[in-house]
């Protein structure tokens, strides 16, 4: 078998850091529920001389053909003979999170934008009127809450760069990366246009949103992949205030949560809402601060399968009568949703033989 195998070790032998350890996290787990938190250390203390008995570790000298990542107290790595891509962004990975950092994350919307107000997606617009109450709530927030000086970073479009104009803290970061999802020619449509006037591509969405890429835009998982080095960063900060956008937002949220990408295309991220992601035991728990001020509703909820066959369905009818044959081959159209095609759904509906779609 041609598989790949790499090991990771962690080792701490720095007994203050080990103490800190146990008594911020291993004491917290469900074993220890309800215990007393001196019974709950001097028990997990004991647990880990037990390990120790059975623990075998890796010899740097003898398991040099190896492929390991040694992690000494945190923040000392000895990586040795990485053979593939993953191997080494599971190093990069490693090397950029800081275990003993507890970063606490407000992430917010920028205030409601021109386009959110017209139902449309996308766009570069300004804010509302609301969207600048929001603006100016959010800083006399930020103020009364000792945090004029968090660390602000946000996107490069009009709506994020006005709501931060209302901040204490003026030193903001923008970047490129935290752009809203591009979605390509259906921007700055509003989805009742885009289902009009790209009912195949509408549909496909709803059938895989992560993965479904607009056309000439971009996908969820397109829009994870370019978070991952301000992910990296958001690991090594201790407090930082983002101010970006709903697709962003979710990703973001998604991975600090630990959700599955099925779930993060349909995390509810209000307009006008702070969410502080605080770090706990085992994971990160959300924490939502609303300021009531009026917005505008975008978020869209997950469609029922039965529902999104049956509109697939009648596409792939209405597009098979109107096929026309060349040399004896029906005629595919590509879409620009990643290869699918109305050839192929009338396929999927063929083989199951009864009206439903095969997933």
């Amino acid at each position: 078998e041609d598989i790949q195998v790499m090991f990771i070790e962690s080792v701490l032998d720095d007994t203050l850091i080990e103490e800190n350890n146990i008594r911020d996290h291993k004491i917290r787990c469900p074993d220890y529920q309800g215990c007393d938190p001196d019974e709950a250390f001097k028990d997990f203390s004991q647990r880990i001389q037990n390990y120790k008995k059975a623990y075998e570790s890796l010899c740097l000298n003898l398991d040099r053909e190896l492929s390991f990542i040694r992690v000494s107290n945190i923040t000392q790595f000895h990586i040795n003979h990485l053979e593939c891509t993953m191997q080494s962004k599971s190093a990069y990975f490693l090397m950029n999170t800081r275990p003993h950092t507890k970063t606490t994350l407000y992430l917010s919307r920028h205030g409601e934008s021109q386009y959110n107000d017209l139902g449309k997606i996308g766009g570069d617009s300004n804010l509302t009127d609301n969207g600048v109450r929001y603006a100016k709530k959010l800083g006399k927030f930020l103020e009364e809450n000792g945090l004029a000086d968090i660390p602000v970073w946000t996107s490069i479009m009009k709506r994020t760069i006005e709501t931060c104009s209302h901040l204490p803290n003026q030193n903001v970061q923008r970047y490129k990366c935290l752009n809203e999802i591009d979605a390509g020619r259906c921007d700055g449509l509003t989805y009742q246009q885009i289902e009009d006037l790209y009912p195949e591509e509408f549909a496909l969405r709803d059938l895989d949103k992560y993965n479904y890429r607009y056309p000439q835009g971009e996908s969820y998982q397109d829009v994870c992949c370019r978070l991952e080095p301000i992910i990296m960063d958001l690991e090594k900060q201790d407090q930082v205030l983002l101010i970006c956008h709903q697709a962003v937002l979710r990703c973001v949220v998604g991975y600090f949560l630990n959700l599955s990408t099925e779930e993060i295309p349909y995390i509810k991220i209000p307009l006008h809402t702070i969410i502080k992601i605080n770090p706990v035991a085992y994971g990160c728990e959300k924490e939502e601060i609303s300021f009531g001020v009026e917005s505008s509703v975008t978020h869209r909820g997950k469609q029922s399968q039965e529902s999104i066959e049956r509109r697939l369905l009648d596409l792939a009818i209405g597009d098979k009568n109107q096929v026309v044959s060349h040399n004896g081959n029906a005629d595919t159209t590509t879409t620009a949703a990643g290869n699918n095609t109305c050839h192929e759904i009338i396929n999927k509906v063929n083989e199951n033989g009864n009206g439903t779609l095969k997933k």
